[in-house]
């Protein structure tokens, strides 16, 4: 018989990944890579001292904020926006940056709020027809709408969670909302 192979992670053997995880050149090096003339950088550091005054920060925050737009504003026109899931591995104060960055119409804020992987989670699994009335409800209570507020956050939730396993049957059956018996939705008196 042939040798045992053996299995790399129960033997303690470190695995590497063929990754490059360096940015550019290696590391920010603040005197080479800074462009301090900028006017993009100008503005933003202007604007992130007015703010901190405004907010009252301490000087180690307002500090950091500037040495955060230092790092992601180098060499840049003014032109591209600066999306916010850059800013987590590149800065501290993410928050405030971002803050700065927004005041200077360059922040691209992609984050998904936790709300809409909630909707996407829970309406997985249930017929498209269905699911586009049922999210476009869902989104209504959360958010309001012309003629109503928003719900809170809890009754929406509860809402969906009550209606979904229905919602999950009627989709073995049923392509659309509006062709489902009258009372296949019932949500009792209680």
């Amino acid at each position: 018989m042939g040798a045992k192979l053996r299995d790399p992670i129960r033997a303690g053997v470190l695995l590497q990944l063929p990754l490059d995880t360096r940015r550019d050149d290696g590391p920010f090096d603040r005197r080479r890579d800074a462009d301090l003339a900028n006017p993009t950088l100008m503005r933003g550091r202007r604007v992130a001292r007015e703010v901190g005054e405004a907010c009252g920060w301490s000087h180690a925050l307002t500090a950091g904020v500037d040495k955060a737009l230092v790092v992601v504003l180098p060499g840049h026109t003014g032109d591209e926006k600066i999306r916010y899931s850059e800013l987590i591995s590149a800065v501290r104060h993410r928050g405030r940056v971002a803050d700065i960055l927004k005041e200077l119409g360059l922040l691209d804020d992609d984050r998904v709020l936790a709300f809409d992987t909630w909707v996407e989670r829970k309406l997985d699994g249930i017929t498209s027809g269905i699911r586009r009335d049922v999210e476009d409800w869902i989104r209504t209570l959360h958010d309001g709408g012309p003629r109503t507020r928003p719900r809170d956050p809890n009754t929406v939730r509860g809402y969906l969670n009550r209606v979904r396993p229905i919602l999950l049957g009627s989709s073995h059956h049923y392509d659309h909302l509006r062709i489902m018996p009258v009372g296949v939705v019932d949500f009792g008196s209680g």
